[in-house]
């Protein structure tokens, strides 16, 4: 039997994994730059599926969080200031001075920041949020009685607006915007409301089971060769990261109780934030010393070495913004039940 913690401990091992094809996504597009061996462009074709892994884990925690902790607006949106929000405008600010060596001062340097456009990937953060204020409002009217139903209006809605709506108001472009991932995100709520029937069925099916990891193997390998460069929100590829996700959820559920890792809340989502800032100083820092970086991208131990560099200082500055960040959370507890003794 598939246990909600044991399903927990899962999804985190996928959001884990689902960053670490974020951080080969970036890396991987720097090498590109200098060198196109195949397992570079593999690794760029796969790394697309850490979006859309973190988009349905989102969703799915989201519906977790609304059934079991029934949060008030309060308390669902001081956590997700907290833990989301202010490390994504800390990120874009360190990423504004990265760039442009220059701290931002001016109306439009602040709204590049809010809007997510001084980093390539805080669109992803700058979408979340809004899905957070949506998903609040419409706990309520998207539920598990109607989700079978919704879920296709989603769908429509995600298509129509990615192929004829989307004009590229303020600059952003399409993965910006919450309709863009709408049906993603919802797809996440929907593997929640009916886990138990999903993963019994996964489990009591082998047969199914080896065929949905079939169908996801070689849409992974058709996307590897193909020269079509598919982008995370359309259709046929969350589909396919869709079952690459049930195909994880099953794996990791049966390691779960061998994996040691302990989950730590907000881990992923700073190495996700935090990732490409430790790109970009370490290709300054080749530059200053040697003038170019295209001897290290032109070998591949060389380029495995920089990118496990990338990815142990990035899973060791999100360790630390975790504790910092908990003790924050703690602090804020504290001084809040001060106040309401006060007030008694």
């Amino acid at each position: 039997m598939y246990t909600d913690s044991k399903i927990l401990k899962s999804l985190f091992y996928i959001q884990l994994f689902s960053s670490f094809l974020v951080v080969v996504g970036h890396f991987t597009a720097s090498v590109l730059y200098f060198n196109d061996p195949f397992w570079v462009v593999a690794l760029n074709q796969i790394s697309r599926y850490g979006t859309v892994l973190l988009t349905i884990a989102t969703g799915y925690l989201t519906a977790y969080s609304f059934e079991a902790k029934s949060p008030s607006f309060r308390e669902f949106f001081t956590g997700k200031l907290l833990y989301i929000f202010l490390p994504y405008l800390v990120s874009g600010i360190l990423y504004h001075y990265l760039l442009k060596k220059d701290m931002p001062h001016t109306f439009q340097d602040f709204a590049n920041i809010f809007m997510g456009k001084t980093g390539d990937h805080l669109y992803f953060v700058f979408m979340i949020c809004q899905y957070y204020v949506f998903a609040f409002f419409f706990r309520k009217w998207i539920t598990k009685q109607n989700i079978l139903y919704v879920i296709w209006i989603l769908l429509a809605v995600q298509y129509v607006y990615i192929n004829y709506l989307h004009k590229g108001w303020l600059g952003l472009s399409t993965r910006h915007m919450l309709p863009s991932w709408i049906f993603t995100l919802y797809m996440g709520h929907l593997l929640y409301w009916y886990r138990e029937a999903i993963l019994s069925f996964l489990r009591n099916n082998r047969s199914i089971l080896m065929l949905v990891t079939g169908i996801a193997t070689a849409a992974a390998m058709f996307f590897v060769v193909s020269s079509k460069l598919y982008v995370a929100v359309h259709l046929s590829f969350v589909f396919a990261t869709l079952l690459s996700f049930l195909v994880l959820m099953v794996f990791f559920l049966e390691l779960v109780d061998h994996l040691r890792l302990k989950f730590r809340k907000g881990l992923t989502y700073f190495i996700f934030l935090f990732h490409s800032a430790f790109l970009i100083l370490f290709k300054d820092f080749l530059f200053e010393q040697y003038g170019e970086v295209a001897w290290v991208f032109q070998n591949t131990w060389y380029s495995l070495v920089y990118l496990g560099l990338i990815l142990g200082c990035s899973c060791l500055l999100a360790l630390m913004l975790v504790y910092l960040v908990k003790g924050l959370e703690r602090v804020g507890k504290m001084l809040g039940k001060g106040r309401r003794e006060r007030l008694q």
